[in-house]
């Protein structure tokens, strides 16, 4: 079966500094592909920038249209003039500054959203912005001006001191003074004061980021796409591919494909435990991985099932094997996390 198989796996370099080398997860397939393959560099370090570019949209790292991907595919409609994502998330003060948590790690009703988001949506408008809040952890505000205004996606921010992370660019100091305006709105609205009264994070801050316009060329990059993320399911829209939510198992991944097609794969377990520096959850994530997809689709490698395999754990590099790499039995053996983490700070 002559079927390409991409399996993007953000996370998944996370070196957990700290932990002994027998702490990690066992992942023989894995570390036996990372040692026979082909390695290439691959300069893209966040979720949305692989993605972007995997579908041939090139942008720099600090300009990542983001939300009219995500809007098309969470709407089903394209939207008008420029977007940008206005994630609802909660600050929380620390001894190294205001530290970012994404709306995943607590409740946050779509009740809650949509009364917040009409608390803040005249306040913006009278900028020309439009607020659309259907998704609770995800916002959008749409616009007819372009902005220059480069910022981070919420995977790279989550877990950190926003500080020295915050938006700029030509229209970066008028976001931040209405991200201020939206904050005290925010404060003060009654859907926080009960959640304070329930012990529960405040939801007090927008994240604004990933700003600009659909393009109209596709890239036809994947015939298949398997995928929980909104922007690749965007993405695979705007290039006509069929895409569908990411299965439990490799081998419900092949069942679904045929002869010719170009697979990307999603891989998002171990993604926001690396964020936030859970340790166990991404260990277990690793464990899963193994037994769930290196595993069966190393094998399928083997067999010939499939014609390629190849990863991009977002460390710098990508890595392809093709079926006769796999026998490339003499290549040393070391440890996914060995090469991993080498090469992550290569």
């Amino acid at each position: 079966m002559t079927v390409s198989v991409s399996v993007l796996a953000p996370g998944l370099a996370e070196g957990f500094a700290g932990y002994a080398a027998d702490a990690f997860a066992k992942a023989p397939a894995l570390s036996r592909f990372l040692c026979r393959s082909r390695r290439q560099t691959f300069a893209a370090r966040s979720l949305e920038e692989a993605a972007l570019s995997l579908f041939d949209h090139h942008a720099g790292p600090a300009e990542l249209p983001v939300a009219p991907y995500s809007y098309l595919a969470e709407t089903g409609q394209t939207p008008e003039g420029y977007c940008l994502r206005a994630d609802p998330v909660h600050l929380q003060v620390d001894a190294g500054g205001l530290i970012l948590f994404d709306a995943s790690t607590f409740p946050f009703s779509q009740q809650e959203s949509k009364a917040l988001s009409d608390g803040i949506a005249n306040f913006l408008s009278q900028d020309g912005w439009h607020l659309d809040a259907n998704h609770a952890q995800r916002w959008y505000l749409c616009g007819a001006n372009s902005q220059q205004l480069s910022t981070l996606p919420l995977s790279l921010v989550r877990g950190r001191s926003v500080g020295e992370l915050l938006p700029h660019g030509q229209d970066a100091s008028e976001w931040l003074s209405r991200g201020n305006e939206i904050q005290m709105l925010m404060y003060s609205h009654p859907v926080n004061q009960q959640r304070a009264a329930r012990g529960l994070p405040l939801v007090n801050s927008l994240w604004i980021w990933g700003g600009g316009v659909l393009t109209d060329q596709p890239g036809g990059c994947y015939s298949k796409v398997f995928t929980n993320d909104v922007l690749v399911n965007g993405l695979a829209i705007r290039d006509h591919a069929l895409c569908e939510p990411a299965p439990q198992h490799a081998q419900a991944l092949l069942h679904r494909v045929g002869k010719g097609d170009r697979v990307l794969l999603v891989l998002d377990g171990c993604s926001a435990a690396a964020a936030y520096q859970d340790f166990p959850h991404w260990n277990q994530a690793v464990e899963d991985y193994e037994q769930q997809w290196f595993a069966p689709l190393l094998k399928a490698l083997n067999t010939r099932q499939l014609q390629s395999l190849e990863l991009f754990p977002l460390n710098g590099y990508r890595y392809r094997m093709a079926y006769r790499q796999a026998w490339h039995f003499w290549k040393r053996s070391r440890s996914y996390q060995e090469i991993l983490a080498r090469e992550n700070t290569a």
